[in-house]
């Protein structure tokens, strides 16, 4: 992450991804809107090519209904960028040494860890339902940005099994107990 994507981030409180990531991300929003947009496209080729065929209207369910779906699948994915912050009184040090403990439990796989920013991410079995997550740490005075999204940067997934959370509640109860 550069200093700008740490700033916007921090800003935003949302997770910074790049066009791929993005790609991946969103995918089923993509691919839910194929069938609508294919039968535009069908029936705007009909059109042009003045064909006597009326546009159907048993079909504009087939545009209507996975419109919609892909609507609330996209502000479901854009809410999950979304930072968790933590206030603490910890200092970085403190919060790292219990990052690394919890990556060591938790089978983290560290990708990246600066004075700014931690970025890790998981890969669960092949039967574990997840293709894994990609952690996301940045650090600010006296509060942290949390997110656990599943990993854009492998298959597209709108499901963590429930890990994303698990992510956020174990850092933040070890957090709290570090605290009192």
């Amino acid at each position: 992450m550069t200093k700008r994507e740490i700033q916007i981030s921090k800003e935003k409180q949302e997770l910074q991804l790049s066009f791929w990531q993005k790609t991946t991300h969103y995918g089923i929003v993509i691919g839910i809107l194929i069938i609508p947009i294919t039968i535009i496209i069908l029936s705007v080729k009909d059109r042009l090519n003045e064909s006597d065929s009326d546009f159907p209207e048993n079909q504009l369910w087939f545009i209507i209904i996975p419109i919609l779906i892909s609507i609330l699948f996209y502000l479901l994915q854009k809410r999950r960028l979304k930072f968790k912050v933590i206030d603490t009184n910890l200092k970085v040090t403190e919060i790292k040494k219990i990052i690394t403990e919890i990556e060591k439990q938790s089978k983290w796989i560290k990708n990246k860890n600066t004075e700014n920013y931690y970025i890790a991410t998981t890969y669960p079995s092949f039967f574990s339902g997840s293709w894994g997550e990609l952690i996301t740490i940045i650090f600010d005075e006296n509060r942290i940005y949390f997110n656990s999204i599943c990993n854009p940067n492998a298959k597209s997934s709108v499901v963590s099994m429930g890990r994303n959370k698990k992510h956020y509640l174990t850092l933040l109860n070890r957090i709290n107990q570090a605290s009192h």
